[in-house]
């Protein structure tokens, strides 16, 4: 029997290794979001997103 693997290596395996410049990339949308939170004309209402979505009631 294999011996016990770490779910994160094994999702590593997986996924195979990073992009280069993945983690720029990633780190760049992560600040436009928080940017585009502090003006709240930009963020979509929460009803229509749980309209759009169907989760209404």
């Amino acid at each position: 029997m294999k011996a016990d693997v770490p779910l994160r290596e094994k999702i590593s395996d997986v996924a195979g290794p990073k992009e280069a410049g993945y983690d720029a990339w990633k780190r760049a949308k992560v600040e436009r979001a928080l940017a585009d939170c502090d003006d709240r004309h930009k963020m979509i209402p929460a009803e229509q997103v749980w309209r759009e979505l169907g989760l209404e009631d």
